[in-house]
């Protein structure tokens, strides 16, 4: 979403959540370019940490500002590299196979083809890495969460704390750990398309579209065009 200077408005001193409906923080600047286009926001983030974000990793839906946190914003991108790579090789092979190109053309992309699809399996390593760890961090704070909801009842049933208290307090530590099982599942069905993604064959059902060849009008001479080979 393309947003302008004098859109801004709309979004500063507003709240900031993530996609499982944490919220962290709040909109408290942004800095845009010569054309008058934003392309980050700075956002407060739990009042002591202030960051420069850029605008790509929001989402602003039904009036929220979504920050998309960095392994999902990283995912997404090497998923759709991956597709993209995959396709483009299928149409290169399916138009090879219908002789359809030069040899020298198909070389070349070819050769293209192959070096960016090595760049973005090691990319995939660095991204899977982060995704890992990332499911890691949740399980601890998931354990953690599960440790102080037990505190929380044993105190409540040994009529330490009265039931108000504990409802607040069970009702907080309930969303928290919504919030960290609905990430990690997130997590883990990225993780899990990047590898199905890496180990996908091409497809080679995939069916270029024949490009159109323009029409001549009739008793007009057809032009001849040399391309040479660079």
């Amino acid at each position: 979403m393309e947003i302008l200077v004098d859109q801004i408005d709309e979004y500063l001193g507003k709240p900031v959540v993530d996609p499982y409906g944490r919220r962290l923080g709040y909109v408290i600047g942004f800095y845009s370019d010569a054309d008058g286009k934003v392309r980050s926001l700075e956002v407060s983030l739990g009042d002591v940490e202030f960051k420069q974000v850029d605008i790509e990793r929001f989402k602003f839906e039904n009036g929220n500002i979504v920050l998309l946190p960095e392994w999902e914003f990283m995912a997404v991108q090497l998923e759709n590299r991956i597709l993209r790579l995959k396709k483009r090789m299928a149409a290169l092979e399916e138009l090879n196979a219908r002789k359809d190109l030069p040899k020298h053309a198909y070389d070349s992309f070819k050769k293209s083809l192959d070096e960016s699809l090595m760049k973005v399996k090691e990319d995939a390593k660095t991204v899977k890495e982060m995704l890992r760890k990332r499911i890691h961090e949740l399980e601890d704070t998931i354990l953690e969460l599960e440790k102080a909801m037990t505190s929380i009842k044993v105190s409540y049933l040994s009529g330490e704390i009265p039931e108000k208290a504990y409802k607040a307090a069970s009702e907080q530590i309930r969303r928290h750990l919504e919030s960290c099982e609905m990430e990690k599942e997130s997590v883990k069905q990225h993780l899990d398309k990047i590898e199905a993604l890496e180990s996908q064959p091409v497809d080679l059902s995939v069916k270029a579209t024949p490009v159109p060849q323009p029409q001549q009008p009739s008793g007009q001479p057809m032009p001849v065009v040399v391309i040479e080979g660079g």
